[in-house]
């Protein structure tokens, strides 16, 4: 299992904490459940770490997780070892990879997890998504952000602007699900959507009305909706894809695991999201494929179950 992470490692007490760090740790362990007896011997320099990533890899792509708010460490590994078996199911032969930031895994630190992300997420752009397209091999990259890991993902890029990195560069499928992101930031013209545009070949957000965890951000955030529980705005790109998947939560809730938070984190439990995801990473229509059904203007809606 690889991943990077911008917690900063407590030598003494043999930890990765919840706050950032200065420099940019790359990690390969063998499992999520089984870390290694010391995490610095899980430690690699970038240049070896980047090799192992497309050693993985069957075909020429990788796939960035970035997790949300209230995610503990051990959290974010084991949904990044259901991510790879949930789209190793459905076919996807590219590498599966994890940027973690350092949030504090309580649920009453939203504020603090904000400033975190914010201040870490330039490096999931600088130290990862760019060393990792400007390989030899010059992958397809993809990014998959969950909750608070779309604001992360759209600072990032934000933070990087056109007078940083090598020259014009362009991420393949980005991906959001359950985004914790101000809903008039995604319109055509704003600043979120022009970024996206410009940085990503195509983009996909998934959402749920039923989603209970981000009806609590539109609160904590002045009462303005989130692009993962209302969608997209109108108008939006035409790369700028929107799928509503309310119904197959539903569908799916009476056979999902008792987890907490389940109407934000369903995804990961989900093969029918999984084989829509697996889709769209292979730059497929989901429609063509029967994966969606057309919704109302150009709203698709979930359609696997």
């Amino acid at each position: 299992m690889l991943f990077a992470t911008r917690r900063s490692f407590n030598a003494t007490k043999n930890i990765l904490t919840n706050n950032p760090s200065s420099v940019t740790r790359y990690l390969s362990i063998k499992s999520a459940t089984e870390p290694p007896a010391k995490w610095r011997d899980g430690f690699y320099k970038r240049e070896d770490w980047l090799r192992f990533v497309m050693q993985e890899a069957s075909t020429n792509e990788v796939l960035i997780y970035v997790h949300g708010f209230n995610t503990t460490q051990a959290g974010n590994l084991r949904r990044l070892d259901k991510i790879k078996a949930g789209l190793k199911a459905q076919g996807y032969k590219g590498a599966v990879i994890g940027f973690d930031w350092p949030s504090s895994g309580n649920p009453l630190d939203y504020d603090g997890d904000l400033g975190r992300a914010k201040q870490t997420a330039q490096y999931l752009i600088s130290e990862l998504a760019i060393p990792l397209m400007f390989l030899p091999e010059r992958p397809k990259v993809h990014l998959l952000a969950h909750s608070m890991g779309g604001y992360s993902v759209l600072k990032g890029l934000q933070d990087m602007g056109d007078s940083k990195g090598p020259g014009n560069w362009a991420l393949d499928q980005v991906v959001f699900a359950s985004a914790d992101v101000h809903q008039p930031s995604m319109e055509r013209g704003a600043w979120g959507a022009l970024i996206m545009r410009h940085r990503s070949k195509r983009f996909t957000n998934y959402y749920s009305g039923d989603d209970n965890v981000l009806k609590l951000s539109k609160f904590i955030n002045g009462t303005r909706k989130r692009v993962g529980r209302a969608g997209l705005p109108s108008p939006a790109f035409s790369t700028h894809i929107d799928v509503s998947c309310t119904a197959q939560f539903r569908r799916d809730e009476t056979n999902l695991p008792d987890i907490s938070f389940l109407s934000h984190r369903w995804w990961f439990e989900s093969a029918p999201f999984y084989k829509d995801l697996a889709l769209t990473l292979a730059g497929k229509d989901g429609f063509s494929s029967g994966t969606r059904l057309k919704g109302p203007g150009r709203d698709f809606t979930l359609n696997v179950s």
